[in-house]
């Protein structure tokens, strides 16, 4: 799968999800995928509402890095963030309180 075609799985799967329960405020996060169709995107929600773009976010809250078989892993509900966290396939850098904030609105349990 090319980084073009993961991008807009997840382009996809965020326009379905709710982030109005962020409220005010920006919460930036940087995703750098690795393996088949690597690439960097970053999401940030800001005051409720989001955007996703396929571009480097070198000043994010939380950055996340993971390969794109994990990715797509997560986003279907086949592996739970924990269990991707505990055995190093998802390493997150940074605000741990805000990954575990995008995983409620996600709708993933962490």
């Amino acid at each position: 799968m090319k980084f073009e075609q993961l991008y807009n799985i997840m382009k996809d799967y965020f326009e379905k999800q709710d982030f109005s329960g962020f409220g005010e405020g920006v919460y930036s996060y940087e995703f750098d995928v690795t393996g088949e169709g690597e690439g960097k995107f970053y999401v940030e929600v800001r005051d409720g509402n989001f955007d996703i773009q396929p571009f480097d976010y070198k000043n994010s809250v939380c950055s996340f890095t993971v390969s794109s078989g994990e990715l797509k892993r997560l986003i279907e509900r086949s592996v739970s963030p924990a269990d991707s966290y505990s055995t190093g396939r998802l390493t997150v850098k940074g605000d741990v309180s805000a990954a575990f904030r995008l995983a409620d609105a996600l709708m993933l349990s962490m």
